[in-house]
């Protein structure tokens, strides 16, 4: 297993097609696990949402990612861990990446687990989801899909079910030396729980094999 850096491009198609919420992220930065040359995995870094840039740490003084996107169709053993430990040394250092992991979809975030991640506990999400045809979308994939500006009255209209938001387990990961991850936990407005979540594994429709 190798992982490289790969294009925007090549993740929207990946993201699109194999990812549960088949819509792509702001790009900042991509890499890919390749299996015997084969492409089995992508990772997306993009923006962080703003309220996170503003008060996730005080006084920043280093760059911060948020991990989007994690596509694998690969069957092999870790490929996962893999692909997020061996990404993560290739971002430029110092700096601090988030990711989140959405119990709606009943994930807890065991790959973050795995590799080590700080789990900060869980954010309520904002947005509602909407049942259509057996899947569940996202507002701005049902607005990409159906071309729907007022969604709640498309789904009022249309009887389409309407899911509550759930919430999303937050986890961090410091890069830098010593001396840079010390400043970061310092800086980090957020408790460090020291017991992670824990939910049942579950598999979503992928798409099929590209």
């Amino acid at each position: 297993m190798e992982v490289t850096k790969i294009d925007k491009k090549t993740a929207d198609l990946w993201v699109k097609t194999k990812h549960y919420s088949r819509r792509p992220s702001i790009f900042w930065a991509g890499f890919g696990l390749k299996i015997n040359g084969k492409l089995e995995g992508v990772i997306v870094y993009g923006q962080p949402s703003p309220p996170i840039q503003k008060y996730a740490f005080k006084d920043r003084d280093f760059r911060l990612y948020e991990l989007t996107r994690l596509v694998i169709q690969t069957k092999e053993r870790n490929a996962a861990s893999f692909l997020i430990g061996r990404s993560l040394q290739m971002l430029e250092k110092p700096c601090a990446v988030v990711s989140y992991a959405d119990s709606a979809w009943n994930h807890c975030g065991f790959v973050y687990q795995a590799t080590n991640w700080l789990y900060t506990g869980a954010t309520k999400s904002h947005d509602h989801l909407y049942l259509v045809d057996g899947q569940k979308l996202h507002p701005m994939s049902i607005r990409d899909k159906f071309g729907v500006t007022n969604i709640k009255e498309w789904a009022k209209q249309n009887g389409i079910k309407t899911i509550p938001p759930h919430e999303k387990h937050r986890y961090f990961y410091f890069l830098g030396g010593k001396r840079d991850k010390k400043n970061m936990l310092d800086k980090l407005t957020y408790r460090v729980i020291g017991e992670y979540p824990k939910a049942d594994p579950i598999r979503y429709d992928d798409g099929g094999e590209i």
